[in-house]
């Protein structure tokens, strides 16, 4: 793998393109399910089933941790060593997500990269309106107009990238200090046994904390989102030229969710974490604000 940002389009989850074009982070195939699998997550959120304090939730990045080997070992491959942050923006069907890897992307431009996927939604939407298409026309249109306009944009975008997030927070009032994504208190604590995620919650799971109140549906989301997290984290964590890592595998897997409330703007972190007890797989799954 080489470092870099890689970036893709969705049309209701199926991958339309990527940027760059080239395997570079990731097989094409990888990019593929990974589209689908955010865009199953954002479904659930979009529902509105999952909600705090009534209020509808967004995600603002996953951020996804590399496994610990079994018995303590250290990894041979030093590449997959290293966590992945990844933004995601829907909008009318459209979607548009970046990866990174952890050690190259800030708070600050974590919040750059969201507003700018943002923009880059927009702009697409509204060049495809003014032509009289629709996003699944993209892969069809006539010498690529979107894709190499959206390519040359994001190129453009990334010989600058530090400074125009710096100056983009400043402009904006942006709050991006640590504090910003500094979660102390638990709102919610949920252990399963991973085969169990998609049965009933109230005879499955073992709930110590719910402060948020959580209803059955909610509760029934929140832990068909950690089975997603849990599954795309033997995804990004596998290797290529081998058969997939499946759940069972992972001798221990952690991911967290940043939402952002629709109204309030409050921050929340869903922190997954799986891992093997006597050769069962649990999933502790904790909401933290």
């Amino acid at each position: 793998m080489e470092k870099g940002s890689l970036r893709w389009a969705s049309s209701d989850g199926a991958f339309l393109f990527q940027v760059p074009y080239e395997e570079t982070m990731f097989s094409l195939e990888t990019s593929i399910l990974l589209s689908s699998c955010l865009y199953a997550i954002s479904i659930f959120l979009e529902k509105g089933d999952l909600s705090f304090g009534g209020e509808r939730l967004s995600i603002i990045r996953l951020n996804f941790h590399p496994p610990i080997p079994e018995d303590g070992e250290e990894s041979s491959d030093e590449e997959n060593e290293e966590g992945y942050v990844i933004h995601s923006t829907y909008k009318s069907g459209f979607g548009f997500q970046s990866i990174f890897h952890t050690s190259e992307i800030t708070n600050e431009l974590s919040e750059f990269e969201k507003a700018f996927l943002e923009s880059v939604v927009n702009h697409v939407l509204d060049t495809l309106d003014k032509a009289g298409f629709h996003v699944s026309d993209i892969p069809f249109l006539q010498d690529n107009v979107v894709i190499n306009d959206v390519e040359q944009m994001l190129q453009e975008i990334d010989t600058k990238y530090k400074s125009l997030a710096a100056s983009w927070a400043l402009a904006a009032d942006s709050n991006c200090e640590d504090n910003r994504y500094d979660f102390s208190n638990v709102y919610y604590h949920g252990k399963i046994n991973v085969k169990d995620l998609f049965y009933d919650l109230a005879e499955h799971a073992d709930e110590s904390i719910d402060e948020l109140l959580l209803s059955k549906e909610g509760k029934m989301t929140l832990f068909r989102i950690a089975k997603s997290l849990v599954g795309l984290s033997g995804l990004l964590y596998s290797d290529d030229n081998s058969e997939k890592i499946s759940d069972e595998e992972l001798n221990f897997a952690h991911s967290e969710i940043i939402l952002e409330t629709s109204q309030s703007k409050r921050l929340f972190r869903l922190d997954v974490r799986a891992y093997n007890i006597v050769e069962e797989q649990y999933c502790d799954i904790t909401i933290m604000g």
